[in-house]
């Protein structure tokens, strides 16, 4: 037997097939919104922890620049040609050292002369005082007029005078032929010649050669003017701060440098404070001229607040905050950093070290007041 519908029962059963899937659809989202809203008023789960505080040295960095302690340029104090040179470039010179020979024959020949010259004006004053002397004894007998013994007088002066003209001219003339003979003024590692020998030289030809020393040298280098407080407050001064180097394979070198110049004002151009170290550098690893960095870190310990990085949102252009439970809810607090110190954030202002501070679960937290739930610390 077929079962056959009416054209009634086909209206409902059509009617049917399209009302039950959307009161179905409704009832569902009806279902899932109660289900939503219910899930949304739950607490969200939160780690927590308190700020921390942390005695630290403080520390900062900068880029140096190696610089001999002494860096002389010689050059040719009295004319003449360049007769030698009597040393190889590069070599480590004494203080003293002979380097450079002018043509002295001159110099000596003006050195003979003006010892003539002496000898001369000597026994000229030596007559004229024999003369002087008998004249003061024949003018006592009426002998001659006092006027003679004035001339007599006078003559004695001026040759005294010319004789110790020439004693000058005798000094000056041993002076000049000691210039001849260029030496090393220090202790150092001598560089390029610039100019050779069979030149004439003269006091304005220029550096003949630089000598810089080697040992001590110094690194100078430009703090930035938060790193310069912070240090200045850490120290003595600067007196006690160390100061460490880093050689170019990546090796900080051995030896500890002292601070030994702190500039009077800061540049107003790149807001930093120069500054200068002195360094051991017996090894010559230090060459003058090289660039490295350089660290300094101050001996006391100081304290600061922290917090994890992890746990702060924001930026240094808007601030950062942090999320802290309050009576179950989530409070925001704005913070102000300066510094970080193994991962964590240096609070100055902002929390308390009573603050109950969200470390994990932060990305559940989407405003203020909203109910929390805290949770053990997965450690």
């Amino acid at each position: 037997m077929k079962f056959k519908l009416t054209r009634k029962q086909w209206g409902i059963f059509v009617l049917l097939v399209i009302i039950v899937p959307i009161i179905y659809n409704k009832a569902s989202g009806i279902v899932s919104g109660i289900i939503q809203r219910k899930l949304m008023s739950m607490p969200k789960e939160v780690e927590v922890d308190n700020p921390h505080i942390e005695a630290v040295n403080i520390s900062a960095e900068a880029t140096g620049r190696v610089e001999a302690k002494y860096s002389v340029d010689l050059v040719a104090r009295v004319p003449g040609f360049l007769l030698s040179k009597n040393f190889k470039e590069g070599d480590f010179v004494k203080k003293g050292q002979t380097l450079f020979q002018i043509d002295p024959r001159e110099y000596e020949l003006e050195v003979k002369n003006s010892l003539a010259n002496v000898n001369q004006y000597s026994a000229l004053l030596k007559n004229a005082q024999q003369e002087l002397n008998r004249a003061n004894a024949l003018v006592k007998e009426d002998l001659i007029s006092r006027s003679d013994v004035d001339q007599s007088l006078a003559t004695r002066n001026q040759n005294k005078a010319l004789l110790d003209a020439a004693k000058q001219q005798y000094e000056l003339a041993k002076v000049n032929l000691s210039y001849t003979t260029i030496k090393s003024p220090i202790d150092g590692r001598i560089g390029k010649v610039n100019i050779t020998e069979g030149n004439y030289v003269t006091a304005t030809s220029g550096s003949l050669v630089n000598v810089a020393s080697v040992n001590p040298v110094y690194v100078s280098f430009s703090l930035k003017t938060d790193d310069f407080v912070k240090l200045l407050r850490a120290s003595n001064q600067f007196k006690d701060v160390d100061v460490k180097v880093q050689l170019d394979d990546g090796t900080w070198y051995d030896k500890i440098g002292r601070i030994n110049f702190v500039d009077n004002k800061i540049d107003k151009d790149s807001g930093s404070v120069s500054m200068r170290a002195t360094f051991d550098n017996s090894k010559g690893w230090l060459v003058p001229g090289a660039y490295m960095k350089v660290e300094l870190t101050a001996p006391k310990l100081v304290k600061f607040m922290t917090v994890p990085q992890a746990c702060t949102k924001g930026d240094p252009m808007s601030g950062y905050y942090v999320w802290t439970v309050e009576d179950n809810k989530a409070v925001r607090k704005d913070i102000k950093v300066s510094d970080d110190i193994n991962s964590n954030w240096v609070v100055d202002s902002g929390l308390s070290i009573n603050d109950v501070v969200v470390t994990a679960g932060i990305q559940n937290i989407s405003k203020e007041g909203q109910k929390l739930k805290i949770v053990e610390t997965n450690k």
